[in-house]
């Protein structure tokens, strides 16, 4: 498995949160390789790999931030509002993809700062201030475009120096890289455990399809794996983790604290780098709901560090990736041990 090449393809999906088939379609056919795979009513990628015991439910949510078109005006612009967090700050003069028929290509509109009020100028706009200009007048506008089709941010794939790489939706097709990384190091090794691996939808709006994969699959134990902030000149090292550092292990209330321990023994163990996120109350990723899903799960967190998260240039380490998957790999194979 070629980890960049299968963030680079993933990422180039649009899947905004309700709206996540064509991601969805492509995992479907990925996980086709290690079990039966299918899409749930949710429209979350479900993969169900037999085995003996209690299966392991392995989880990244696949839907991306973005924008859903809410009106058209009469000069042809598009309203937006937010489909998730997306960074306002980040909208202005930015070259978007509409997805509606066919995709089109547009830019939010920007102010001149020669014709802004004074003061405003440094001002970000609200998403749904925000207009974009697709060149059409409002009747070719409407003969392409509908209400409620999604708007992502259009950025490049890069890779800066070293194994560190660029590009939007890391938040969280890293994960799911991972998780999919994880499963090839299983299958080399002949792991004979049930193992059930839930991509799921609509994270970024409030984790709907979370709650209907995990109550579906009937685990005894949980790996969640998601993004989580690595560290900027512009913020405290105390709430974040570092690039290269490897895996953010979750400690939590909401967590399972020996799952979490043991993951570290592994780490330890295998001599895999990670470094430990304490968070005092809930994760704020789909772990928080999953993990009380029928008559419960023992639930881990594990986090790959990323810098600007939500924006067009989110930024990770492809050894961070790799390690999360060697992470939840040997936890998983040493499970007896780890119990």
């Amino acid at each position: 498995m070629n980890t960049l090449d299968l963030l680079k393809e993933l990422t180039s999906c649009a899947g905004v949160s309700g709206l996540e088939k064509c991601i969805a379609d492509r995992l479907v056919e990925i996980l086709g390789e290690y079990g039966n795979a299918y899409t749930d009513r949710l429209g979350n990628v479900i993969c169900e790999i037999d085995g003996e015991g209690d299966a392991v439910l392995l989880t990244a949510h696949m839907d991306r931030v973005g924008m859903i078109v809410t009106d058209i005006t009469e000069e042809g612009f598009l309203n937006v509002a937010r489909c998730g967090g997306i960074d306002n700050r980040t909208l202005c003069a930015q070259p978007v993809t509409v997805h509606g028929k066919q995709d089109i290509k547009g830019v939010v509109i920007s102010t001149p700062p020669h014709l802004q009020e004074e003061g405003k100028e440094r001002k970000a706009i609200k998403t749904e201030e925000a207009l974009i200009d697709i060149g059409f007048s409002r009747e070719k506008a409407e003969q392409l475009v509908s209400r409620g089709d999604r708007v992502t941010v259009d950025s490049d794939f890069i890779q800066l120096a070293g194994d560190r790489v660029a590009g939007h939706a890391f938040d969280d097709r890293a994960g799911v890289v991972s998780i999919l990384y994880a499963l090839e190091i299983l299958k080399k090794r002949k792991y004979a455990g049930k193992i059930v691996v839930a991509f799921s939808t609509r994270e970024e709006v409030g984790g709907m399809g979370a709650k209907v994969a995990s109550f579906n699959a009937k685990a005894a134990s949980l790996i969640a794996v998601d993004v989580s902030f690595a560290l900027t000149p512009d913020s405290k090292a105390q709430d974040c983790g570092e690039l290269g550092k490897g895996p953010m292990i979750g400690v939590s209330a909401s967590l399972d604290y020996e799952a979490s321990q043991a993951l570290k023994a592994v780490a330890i163990e295998r001599k895999i780098p990670y470094q430990l996120e304490i968070m005092g109350g809930r994760t704020g990723t789909d772990a928080d709901s999953m993990t009380i899903a029928a008559d419960g799960m023992v639930s881990s967190l594990i986090s790959i560090p990323l810098r600007y998260m939500h924006t067009g240039v989110e930024v990770v380490e492809i050894g961070d990736i790799e390690n999360v998957g060697r992470l939840i790999a040997e936890y998983i194979l040493g499970g007896a041990e780890n119990a």
